[in-house]
This record gives C-alpha cells, structure tokens and sequence, in this order.
C-alpha cells in the first residue's frame, strides 16, 4: 500500500506535456495541400508553401525551388558540386492543440526532421511516401510554429535527398478534461484513507493470531 502511495504521488506531482505524432495520407481531393480538415477535424489555419501563396521563410545554404507553383522544394544538389542543407520555417496566427505538416515524398526525396516550437519531434524518409501529412497533437493550447530541415541525406534506392512541402495546418483535437486540484487532493486522501484502514486490519490480524 505505501508503494502504491508513493507511485500515486509521483504521478500527481508530474503532470508533463506530451505530444504524440502519426503519418496519414492526404486526401485525394487535396491532392494540391490546403486540407479542409484532419482527422474529421477543420484546419482553424493553413501556412501555405506553395501554390496559392508563400507563407514559409527559408534559410540554409541548399538551393530551394518550387514556391508559388505546387510546393516548396528544399533541394539537395551534393551530388551536382552545390552541398549544403536548408530549412523552412513558418508561425501560425492562432491557438491550437494541433499542428500538421502537409508533405509530398517521390523518387527524389530524402530524410526530413521536422520541428514543433523548437522541439523535435521525429526525423523521416521522405522516399516515394506521397502525400501525407505528419500530425501533432496532445500539445499544450497555444500560437504554435513550425519548422522542416533537409539534412542532405538520402536512403540508397533515392537520388537526391529533396524534400517537398505543401505547407502546415493548426487544428483542435478534442481532449478530455484534466481534473482540477480538489480532485487530485480528494484521490489521495481517499488513498491515505485506504491505507489506515488496512494497516489497522493487519495489526487486528497480528493480535488476533496472538
């Protein structure tokens, strides 16, 4: 019973943010990025990196391409003399829960690590996965940003290691509630309760056998 006490405490004193992180594919009507919604979810903002306007600053020493047409192109041109990696970045305006990287991946392409408020949350091979979108959510509610890195790296089927943005969406999943102190403060003393009770049937088993 003291063990689970102490267990019980250790989890109420270390409430930490967490995030979890899926690919889906993109829907074939949003064969151009811009989704409507993720996950039956409306996208509250989109960041777009291509066609339709250019919302994504990029930085780094690759050449780039592609924006203002279909998607931005972080290339990688080690193999034509031009080394160096780049790097796109982008805010949103607005709060949410959730944050999207909307992605395209073919013959071309190569390992991408993608970014979350400066936190990193996962590097990927971009060869031949199509589009999809790499989802975000379980995040604190707030303004969140965004940023892709082309490493310069590729797998060995691959010709360059280029990476293809459509752009990013913020949208809200819906969470449960997190209790409030009273309830935290409630549980436990329903389990210092619990471990009076059987403490003092141990020591009413230790006299009886007496």
């Amino acid at each position: 019973m003291t063990r689970i006490l102490v267990i019980t405490l250790l989890l109420l004193s270390s409430h930490a943010s967490a995030f979890s992180v899926e690919w889906i594919p993109l829907g074939a009507a949003e064969r151009n990025g811009n989704p409507l919604n993720i996950d039956g979810n409306p996208v509250i903002e989109y960041r777009n990196a291509g066609k339709g306007g250019i919302d994504w600053t990029v930085t780094g020493d690759g050449p780039t391409g592609g924006r203002g047409i279909r998607e931005l192109w972080l290339f990688d041109d080690s193999a034509a003399g031009i080394p160096g990696t780049s790097q796109a970045t982008t805010s949103f305006s607005v709060v949410s829960n959730s944050v999207g990287f909307v992605m395209a991946g073919d013959h071309n392409d190569g390992f991408a690590q993608f970014f979350v408020d400066g936190i990193d949350v996962g590097t990927y091979d971009m060869y031949r996965g199509g589009n999809r979108i790499l989802v975000v959510t379980e995040l604190d509610a707030a303004v969140h940003s965004l940023k892709i890195v082309q490493l310069g790296l590729h797998n060995p089927a691959s010709t360059k290691g280029d990476v293809a943005i459509f752009g990013g969406a913020a949208f809200n999943m819906p969470i449960s509630p997190v209790p409030e102190p009273r309830v935290y403060a409630m549980l436990l003393s329903g389990l210092i309760f619990l471990g009076f009770i059987a403490r003092r049937r141990k020591q009413a088993i230790a006299l009886h056998a007496l």
